[in-house]
């Protein structure tokens, strides 16, 4: 089988979209799944105090891929294509919900996504692969790396020019563009009895926050990834994030509850860089 990496050329290239920021209603209700917890669990992802999310994937335009493969069984990717060559990935923005099928085959889907996100982003898939009017994709949520089929004809295909990988044992996050490295920052991780989990992921939201000195920093990205330890919290279903902090000693230290922390300065950086749907490999 083809994958994206390999059919970038028939899918056609739209460069990094530009950002959209939509002002977000305050999402009260997730105020009180912190009431009485301690600061670290008060960290966990979606944080509570959203103002605007910048969801960076409208899209004018959607490439009808020439490339045609034979479709096999849903598995997740044994070679992440964050880790290929590539210049630049694939993802797609779901026009309305978003039926997921195990394959072009299938009847009835297995999974349906809503049109947006927890914190209102437009739903997002990873491409995989390309097999004539459908796509291949990484669909956010658990089981982690989950894929599966979409038609063609139920998204908006778009493009990213940067991925990240976060390093575990070194404690690092980097960003590349193609195969050259444009940043580079120290992290905090997940303890020992709430590790960050690791395997293939991408980027589903993209939040700027309104305290930029508490607990998320100034700006958090939302990935597809789920903590294995934590299965609700905060609204949400153990998201996975990465983001700023106020305790910038943690960076360097594995005592997060899985997510991602960065110093505040380097996130804002970073906030320039990455964009939903781009990949993001977590390795050990």
């Amino acid at each position: 089988m083809s994958r994206v990496s390999e059919t970038r050329h028939a899918i056609g290239t739209l460069g990094r979209v530009p950002v959209v920021r939509t002002l977000l209603p305050a999402l009260g209700l997730l105020l009180a799944a912190c009431g009485g917890l301690d600061r670290a669990a008060a960290e966990t992802f979606p944080p509570t105090t959203i103002r605007e999310v910048p969801p960076s994937v409208t899209v004018t335009t959607a490439a009808t891929p020439a490339v045609t493969t034979t479709p096999s069984a849903t598995a997740p990717p044994t070679t992440p294509p964050a880790e290929s060559r590539a210049t630049t990935w694939t993802a797609a923005r779901a026009e309305g919900r978003l039926a997921v099928f195990r394959n072009p085959e299938s009847s009835r889907p297995f999974r349906v996504l809503e049109t947006t996100t927890i914190l209102g982003t437009p739903t997002v898939v990873f491409v995989l692969d390309v097999a004539g009017d459908w796509l291949e994709v990484m669909v956010p949520g658990r089981p982690n790396g989950q894929t599966g089929w979409v038609r063609q004809a139920d998204v908006a295909v778009f493009e990213v020019a940067t991925r990240a990988v976060v390093d575990l044992a070194t404690r690092t996050l980097e960003v590349f563009e193609g195969d050259r490295k444009i940043f580079e920052t120290a992290i905090g991780v997940g303890s020992p009895a709430s590790p960050t989990p690791t395997g293939m992921f991408f980027v589903t939201d993209a939040v700027r926050l309104t305290r930029p000195g508490g607990p998320w920093g100034p700006y958090a990205f939302g990935l597809s990834a789920r903590s294995d330890s934590v299965t609700e919290f905060n609204g949400g279903d153990g998201i996975i994030g990465i983001h700023g902090t106020n305790r910038p000693a943690s960076i360097g230290e594995a005592q997060s509850l899985g997510c991602v922390r960065v110093p505040n300065d380097a996130m804002l950086e970073l906030a320039e860089l990455l964009a939903v749907g781009s990949p993001v490999t977590i390795r050990a």
